[in-house]
């Protein structure tokens, strides 16, 4: 795990962002590409994932900060006989590196889901064919993204004897240590459940899925909703080992058995938390829509095939 992947000069690269941004490179030429096969022009699909891409970030970092207000809140305020006003600005300025980690996914995506919906309506672009064009980069940058928080340490999944040690400078290093999980001076972190991998490796996988559903889409937007559909089973899974205190539960069921297994504690609730909530409903919402969208096909076709 290398938070800041190499220094040019005095100017550090940060793994997580360098790997953001080529997760989105790569997206935007696929999203291109697949573009031109329902007519959506280069111009059109570079101006819209800009947009997108902007929006979705200012979204997932928003989200993140009012997640952990009180950290940053705490950063800024922090008092010292050492701290210059300038170490001052920079403390307070905090909330503004995304590239060090922490976006929070589900927050990017409903404000980029606007934005996209907006676009659409605007360049009188069918809805269904855009999102359509979309739904793979994303997943595919997603994988990147899910790599840059495991070399940042964020993200990270609940202790695991097996699992992964993050060092001093990581996210969850840091995390641990407020929390008083570890304490100052150890030289890292109890082994974690390695979520980022988890989601990494289901990510690639629905990509592919995606990638094959894409000749066989039986009307414009199911590759979407099926991204929706199984984000929110792989989401829904991955939270079962994610340490995410700070999101809370909507209630709290223990599974001792299943716990054993997954090398947590007996005492660990398993379900249901708020993000476990808004992933079943993403799951929900999208199977609702797609059999909806599916009959009202079948039906066109059957009165089409019926007239004369």
């Amino acid at each position: 795990m290398r938070p800041t992947l190499l220094s040019i000069g005095a100017l550090p690269v940060h793994s997580y962002g360098l790997l953001i941004a080529i997760g989105m490179v790569i997206g935007v030429l696929l999203a291109v590409r697949r573009g031109h096969g329902v007519g959506i022009s280069t111009a059109d699909t570079l101006d819209l994932t800009f947009y997108a891409i902007v929006v979705g970030l200012v979204g997932a970092r928003l989200a993140y900060v009012v997640l952990h207000g009180g950290e940053y809140l705490y950063l800024c305020s922090g008092s010292g006989a050492d701290r210059s006003f300038g170490r001052i600005l920079s403390d307070c300025a905090a909330p503004l590196r995304f590239w060090q980690g922490g976006l929070v996914f589900l927050g990017g995506a409903l404000l980029a889901a606007l934005v996209i919906l907006l676009f659409a309506r605007r360049r009188s672009l069918a809805l269904g064919n855009v999102a359509d064009v979309l739904a793979p980069s994303v997943s595919l940058a997603h994988v990147f993204g899910r790599l840059g928080c495991l070399m940042a340490g964020c993200c990270y999944g609940k202790p695991w004897e097996s699992g992964l040690h993050f060092p001093p400078g990581s996210v969850a290093y840091s995390e641990l240590l407020s929390r008083h999980v570890i304490y100052a001076g150890a030289e890292c972190t109890p082994g974690l459940h390695p979520t980022q991998l988890y989601e990494a490796a289901g990510e690639l996988l629905i990509f592919f899925v995606l990638t094959w559903l894409w000749r066989r889409r039986k009307f414009p937007g199911a590759v979407a909703l099926a991204y929706a559909a199984a984000y929110g089973v792989l989401r829904f899974i991955v939270e079962i080992v994610r340490d995410d205190m700070v999101r809370g539960f909507v209630f709290r069921l223990r599974l001792p058995a299943i716990a054993r297994l997954l090398g947590l504690p007996p005492e660990d609730p398993l379900f249901l938390s708020s993000a476990q909530a808004m992933s079943l409903g993403m799951l929900l919402a999208a199977t609702v829509a797609y059999t909806i969208l599916r009959r009202r096909i079948a039906n066109q076709h059957q009165t089409g095939q019926g007239q004369p």
